[in-house]
């Protein structure tokens, strides 16, 4: 008996395919294509180090975290990107799919107002007034 075709199964020697990949809320770009590395190249080249942020494949690294590429290693190698990550003084090396040249969107935090006041400390939760005495 064989397995059912809408069965997903795992062999380790083939990396997931983008279609089954789901981003997260924040960084649903894409990791480094050979275009893009192009481009690193060249501004590396020309003195200016470009910016990239940190995908959730970035292993140990705060997804959406920026960091400059410093420098190209063998692209033969696995983590041939030479990425200096924000607030670090450290040059790590990472994969094209561990990185995206898309700034990921901000987090916004909303904060809610109450619509009644807080109670104060001589206010009862059953609502009395406890402040003229004990009743």
């Amino acid at each position: 008996m064989s397995a059912p075709s809408c069965m997903l199964t795992s062999n380790p020697t083939v990396p997931p395919s983008p279609e089954r990949t789901m981003p997260t809320r924040h960084t649903a770009s894409s990791s480094l294509s050979d275009t893009e590395i192009q481009h690193i190249t060249a501004e590396i080249a020309a003195g200016r180090p470009p910016r990239v942020w940190f995908t959730a494949e970035a292993v140990g690294m705060p997804e959406g975290q920026s960091g400059k590429v410093r420098a190209l290693a063998d692209p033969n190698e696995p983590d041939y990107l030479r990425v200096q990550p924000t607030g670090s003084d450290d040059t790590l090396a990472f994969s094209p799919t561990e990185l995206t040249l898309t700034k990921p969107s901000r987090r916004r935090t909303t904060h809610q107002r109450p619509d009644t006041e807080p109670p104060t400390l001589f206010d009862d939760i059953d609502g009395e007034d406890r402040a003229s005495g004990w009743p």
